[in-house]
């Protein structure tokens, strides 16, 4: 026999259920979480500190016994938000445990499947919880503007944007964003665009400012795309006489000359996602390439907070779970009409400390 369902739909088994449900549906880790690390914290305020990068400044030369003079200090910036709370809720109907129970005692078997598909929609909701940082990831790493912030919506409209800057991003912008004005220029010009200089420019300019070098170029595939269909890459890659007879370009050769040549790492990301209005779009826009220098293991802590169900969860006559470090599930029955709802909630929001490391190109 079957459990009773407000013993088989409970927090527990959906943490357990989303675990096999990830596996099933072969869910790659997303790219952008590999650059910053995870923690929590109490409260909703998060503070970080960060510092302004440049090159090394040779120390004075200075006379036996005179007063050594004083160096004005590097600088940083002290910033502070707010994060953000994601929640969403979904209802067994009656209807549904219903159906559940007709087949409790006689068909086991048919029971389960139909508890299966009662999680499905749950496991969305943990689903869309992990989309939430990693966008707010790529709006810091792939700003088509040059300015890094996130923005929150509620009921699919912008309600506010979280700054990271204190100068509503001017001085990253002038350091670590790069523009093809001209239509000649852009990568969607195949004829006379020239990605690989572009990316080896901005490499040198990026040197010049902090004495870092970027290592990685991440973009999604339609960029990736253009970057291989310029006549100069294929130029480039595969000599100008292989060129005229026509060679063919592969992906693969692109990638293993620019590691080979330059010591540059080209990562092509098209992982995608859903808005709340059902539109498909790609973490990282079209036309934009994330530049990540290499000496750095972590841009920033994506930071979760507790909440409402976590903190009161003892509390509570409900089941909860924790999945995915920070992502909270709550299950509850309600005694008119007969339902058992599920709710699943976080507040989070990444830190950004290592900004100065990475450079934002808008290529088309």
């Amino acid at each position: 026999m079957a459990l009773q369902l407000k013993d088989a739909f409970t927090a527990r088994a959906l943490g357990i259920a989303w675990n096999n449900y990830k596996q099933s549906l072969g869910l790659p880790p997303y790219l952008g979480r590999s650059f910053f690390g995870t923690d929590k914290k109490e409260g909703l305020d998060l503070r970080f500190i960060k510092g302004s990068k440049g090159l090394p400044v040779a120390l004075k030369a200075s006379n036996f016994d005179a007063q050594a003079p004083l160096r004005d200090g590097i600088g940083f910036s002290d910033i502070q938000n707010q994060m953000p709370f994601y929640r969403e809720s979904y209802m067994v109907t009656e209807k549904e445990e219903q159906d559940y129970a007709s087949y409790q005692e006689g068909n086991p078997d048919m029971a389960n499947q139909v508890l299966r598909e009662i999680m499905k929609s749950p496991l969305d909701l943990i689903n869309g919880a992990r989309v939430i940082p990693e966008r707010m990831i790529w709006q810091l790493l792939a700003p088509a503007n040059g300015i890094p912030r996130v923005s929150v919506k509620i009921d699919g409209k912008d309600v506010y944007y979280v700054d990271y800057t204190p100068d509503n991003g001017v001085a990253y912008k002038s350091q670590h964003y790069f523009e093809n004005v001209s239509t000649a220029d852009k990568w969607s010009s195949p004829s006379s665009a020239t990605p690989i200089q572009d990316i080896l420019d901005v490499q040198e300019q990026h040197q010049d400012y902090t004495g870092e070098i970027l290592s990685t170029f991440v973009m999604n595939s339609k960029t990736w795309k253009m970057f291989c269909n310029a006549e100069d890459t294929k130029k480039q890659i595969l000599g100008v006489t292989a060129y005229k007879e026509g060679m063919r370009l592969t992906a693969n050769d692109v990638k293993a000359y620019m590691l080979d040549m330059y010591n540059i790492t080209i990562l092509v990301y098209n992982q995608m996602f859903k808005e709340a209005d059902n539109t498909s779009s790609t973490f990282i826009p079209d036309g934009v390439v994330s530049g990540i220098a290499g000496n750095i293991s972590q841009l920033g802590t994506v930071w979760f907070g507790h909440t409402p169900e976590e903190r009161s969860a003892g509390q509570l006559d409900g089941d909860f779970s924790l999945v995915e470090a920070g992502i909270a599930v709550y299950t509850y029955l309600t005694n008119h009409p007969v339902n058992t709802h599920c709710v699943v909630s976080e507040i989070v929001l990444p830190s950004y400390e290592n900004m100065d490391s990475t450079f934002v190109m808008k290529v088309a």
